[in-house]
C-alpha cells in the first residue's frame, strides 16, 4: 500500500474543506449528494486506495483555475511538501544549497546528432560566405564540478552539452564553453542564478558580456571597449521579494521564497534603437526606455507573468538593437535563446548593431531563411549562443 504522505493528506483536507464549507464549485463532476430524482448510477469497479487518492488530487488540479482562494490552498501544498523535505514535484528538484532546477534526462543520441548537424551546416555556410562563426554554450544551473544534486536524483545537463559541443567540434566548428570562464574565474556558480528560476540574473549578464567581449577580442582581434562593461558604473536596483521563476511559479511561494529581482542601469550616457518587428515596436531611447519594458517590469505578479521577460521584451523572433553612440562598431548576428536577454542589452554598449534571432519553435519561433538573413545584413561574425541545443535549420523558411 502505498505511504500516506503529508501533500495527499493535504489534498484529502481540502476536498473536506470544500465540502463541508459549501464550497461554491464543484470539482469536475464530483457531486457530495445525489437527488432522489438522480438516476441509478452504472455500477463502477471499486478504487483501490492509491488510485481514489490519485482521482481526488486530478480532481483538485483540474478544477484549481476555479476554486475559491485555489493560490492559497496550493501555496498550503507547497508548504506541507518542503516541511516534508519533499525534494521533487513534478520535474522540478530542491538542490541541497536551496536553488531548484529541473530534471533533465539524456539526450537522444539521434536528436543530439541532429542538432549538432544543422548548426554545423549553418557554420559551413557563414564561414563560406567570408563571416566568422561561434558556437558558445551557456552554463545550465547545475554546475558540472558541484551538481548540489539530493540523494538519488541525476542531472544530464552537463553530459548533454559535453556531447553537443564533442559533436560541433567534431564537424569543424569554434566553439567557446562559458562554463569554464565560470570556473576559471572562481565565481560560485549558483550565485549567478536565481533561486526559482532557471535563468541567470542581470549581473550574471553583464559579466558574460564583458566575458564574450573578450574572447572576441583576443580570438578575432575585435576592437570591443569592455571599459563599458564594468559592474562599478551600473546602478542596481533591486525590487525586493519581487520575481517567482518559472521552476518557484511550480511548486508555489508556498515551498520557497520569491527572489529580488535586481535590474541594472549604466551610470553613462547611451542612446538605442530596438526593434520587435512582429509587435511593430521601434523605440529610440536610453539603455533603461529601450532595454526593459518598464510596465511589466514594475508589475508585481508572481504566478501572472515572469519579469525576467521585462527585459528585450522576452521571447521574441527577431530582434534589431542599434547602438546609436556607436554606428560604426561591431555587427552580430546572433541566433539564441532566452539566456542572451540578460545578455545582449550589455554587449550592445561595445557594439554597433546586433540582430537577434530565436528560432525555437515553443518561443521566439522565427520561420525565416538564417542564410538570406545572413547575406542581408552582412554581419562582422555570427554568434549561435545557447543553454539547450535545438535544431537551427531554417533553410525551407
Amino acid at each position: 500500500m502505498k505511504r500516506l504522505t503529508p501533500s495527499n493528506i493535504l489534498c484529502v483536507l481540502v476536498l473536506l474543506i470544500l465540502f463541508v464549507g459549501g464550497a461554491s464549485m464543484f470539482l469536475g463532476e464530483f457531486v457530495p449528494f445525489r437527488s432522489s430524482s438522480s438516476p441509478t448510477p452504472t455500477p463502477v469497479t471499486r478504487l483501490t486506495y492509491t488510485e481514489t487518492i490519485q482521482n481526488i488530487r486530478n480532481r483538485l488540479d483540474n478544477s484549481k483555475d476555479y476554486l475559491l482562494g485555489r493560490q492559497h490552498f496550493l501555496e498550503l501544498c507547497g508548504c506541507f511538501r518542503r516541511a516534508a523535505y519533499q525534494t521533487q514535484t513534478d520535474d522540478v528538484v530542491l538542490l541541497r544549497n536551496g536553488y531548484l532546477t529541473n530534471i533533465i534526462a539524456p539526450a537522444d543520441p539521434a536528436a543530439a546528432q541532429s542538432y549538432a548537424d544543422s548548426v554545423i551546416s549553418f557554420a559551413q555556410s557563414t564561414e563560406k560566405s567570408g563571416i566568422p562563426f561561434l558556437y558558445i554554450q551557456v552554463p545550465q544551473k547545475v554546475s558540472q564540478y558541484d551538481d548540489q544534486m539530493p540523494p538519488g536524483q541525476v542531472s544530464y545537463i552537463n553530459n548533454n552539452f559535453d556531447r553537443h559541443l564533442f559533436l560541433l567540434e567534431s564537424g569543424g566548428v569554434s566553439t567557446y564553453d562559458l562554463r569554464d570562464a565560470v570556473q576559471e574565474t572562481g565565481i560560485d556558480h549558483y550565485s549567478l542564478y536565481f533561486f526559482t528560476d532557471h535563468h541567470w540574473k542581470m549581473s550574471s549578464g553583464l559579466w558574460a558580456a564583458e566575458t564574450i567581449a573578450q574572447e572576441l577580442n583576443e580570438r578575432y582581434g575585435f576592437a570591443l571597449d569592455t571599459s563599458l562593461l564594468q559592474e562599478e558604473d551600473y546602478t542596481h536596483t533591486t525590487l525586493k521579494d519581487w520575481y517567482l521563476g518559472s521552476q518557484g511559479r511550480q511548486v508555489t511561494a508556498g515551498y520557497i521564497a520569491p527572489d529580488d529581482f535586481t535590474y541594472l542601469t549604466p551610470n553613462f550616457e547611451t542612446n538605442f534603437r530596438v526593434e520587435h518587428p512582429d509587435k511593430g515596436i521601434d523605440i529610440t531611447g536610453d539603455f533603461y526606455q529601450t532595454m526593459y519594458d518598464e510596465e511589466m517590469l514594475l508589475t508585481y505578479d508572481l504566478y501572472g507573468q515572469s519579469t525576467y521577460e521585462s527585459i528585450l521584451g522576452g521571447n521574441r523572433p527577431l530582434t534589431r538593437i542599434t547602438n546609436n553612440s556607436n554606428p560604426d562598431g561591431l555587427k552580430i548576428l546572433l541566433i539564441h535563446d532566452s539566456y542572451s536577454t540578460a545578455v545582449m542589452p550589455f554587449l550592445a554598449l561595445s557594439c554597433g548593431e546586433i540582430h537577434m534571432i530565436d528560432v525555437r519553435d515553443h518561443a521566439g519561433n522565427y520561420t525565416g531563411n538564417l542564410d538570406a538573413y545572413r547575406e542581408e545584413t552582412q554581419p562582422d561574425i555570427v554568434i549561435v549562443m545557447l543553454c539547450s541545443p535545438v535544431d537551427i535549420d531554417r533553410s525551407d523558411g
